[in-house]
């Protein structure tokens, strides 16, 4: 297939895309519409199936869910995600073979390793890019680059040997609005009586896999449960894993009928922001944490446990602290629900993600990014 002189075809294959909404599936989507239409650069998405945007190609694969996926897995002694990625990556070869791209953007380990395969034995050009959002600690031996997430990430793969000049710091963009979305009081109240809220409670919001592990939701719970009567509604939203009947019988001991915990749709996620009065995650660690910049875009006051993380993307305008302690928790929260929602306040938290993690800003660098790892180098600022 013949191609624009100048022009660098950048692959954007994701596996869960259409059936999954990971961070990835969200930067995949956000990042092509960022692009679109950028001076020298040519984007294709690749997702799995399900429900795929105008534009977005299907690739044939066996989803994780899937009857096939599970019963190939069992086969392999393998687990029903790596199926995906390498029937994915099966169903990918010929799009792979006739565009001919410059870079394959991935996430995906698995894929992303037989992708290295492929170009080993084939011959075929294309730099590979690996977007750790994981973030993984394995050694990064079957990409060119690496995009870490934050510093924090970025000087732990040093420590831990990896080459400097392969990798570069480069956060999630995210497509945020100059001011916050207007109240909607009406709007507001509707939301609240789906989850339950009563009258006059305060609505605190978490937002993760609903789980132990991970997000900690038990110790948010814990902490709720022991504020005493003036205790906030609590509202956990995500998907459902197998942690998450434990957690609901915990919700059911401690909370009673004071929480909702579920699945909610995604292009109503802005409404349960709008809709609480503050905002906790307790994650020890994160790849990066979509949801921090979600709920201060939305002027959320948040909570969050203090690491290097938490401190680069939600800086001096969230409640940080050790959420180890439950003592220190309770206090974080409390300030929280108490700390002013005021527009002006509203305004400031967005302003500070968006400064930092806005496309208008993120954009150019992720193009340099895509021109820079096409020639073998890294991006210009990843040396400033």
């Amino acid at each position: 297939m013949s191609r624009a002189p100048g022009v660098v075809r950048v692959a954007l294959p994701c596996t869960g895309l259409g059936r999954q909404f990971r961070g990835f599936e969200a930067v995949t989507r956000e990042l092509h519409a960022a692009l679109r239409g950028t001076p020298g650069l040519a984007l294709t998405v690749y997702g799995g199936g399900g429900d795929l945007k105008h534009g977005e190609r299907s690739v044939w694969n066996l989803p994780r869910d899937s009857t096939g996926a599970r019963a190939a897995a069992r086969m392999a002694g393998r687990g029903s995600y790596f199926i995906e990625q390498v029937s994915f990556f099966a169903g990918y070869l010929p799009h792979l073979l006739s565009w001919r791209p410059d870079v394959v953007y991935f996430a995906d380990l698995n894929f992303g390793n037989a992708c290295w395969h492929w170009r080993r034995v084939s011959g075929q050009r294309f730099r590979l890019v690996y977007y750790n959002g994981g973030p993984t600690t394995r050694p990064f031996t079957r990409c060119d680059f690496v995009q870490q997430m934050t510093p924090a990430h970025f000087d732990a793969a040093i420590a831990r040997g990896e080459a400097r000049d392969r990798m570069f710091v480069l956060p999630h963009g995210f497509e945020l609005p100059a001011l916050p979305r207007e109240r909607n009081v009406s709007r507001d109240e509707a939301t609240r009586r789906v989850f339950g809220v009563p009258d006059g409670k305060r609505l605190l919001l978490s937002v993760g896999m609903l789980g132990s592990t991970l997000k900690r939701m038990d110790v948010l719970v814990d902490a709720v449960a022991s504020m005493g009567d003036d205790r906030p509604f609590l509202v956990m939203l995500g998907q459902e894993t197998a942690e998450t009947p434990a957690l609901r019988a915990r919700v059911r001991e401690r909370l009673g009928d004071g929480a909702f915990l579920g699945t909610w749709p995604r292009e109503r996620m802005a409404d349960a922001y709008d809709a609480a009065d503050a905002f906790a995650l307790l994650s020890l660690d994160e790849g990066f944490g979509l949801v921090y910049v979600e709920a201060m875009a939305a002027g959320l006051p948040s909570v969050a446990h203090d690491n290097p993380n938490t401190r680069y993307i939600l800086g001096p305008q969230a409640m940080l602290g050790n959420t180890t302690d439950p003592t220190s928790t309770v206090a974080l929260v409390r300030r929280a629900l108490t700390a002013s929602a005021s527009e002006n306040e509203r305004r400031a938290r967005l302003a500070w993600v968006r400064a930092r993690f806005g496309w208008d800003m993120l954009a150019p660098r992720y193009a340099e990014m895509f021109r820079a790892c096409a020639a073998g180098r890294r991006p210009e600022w990843s040396d400033a």
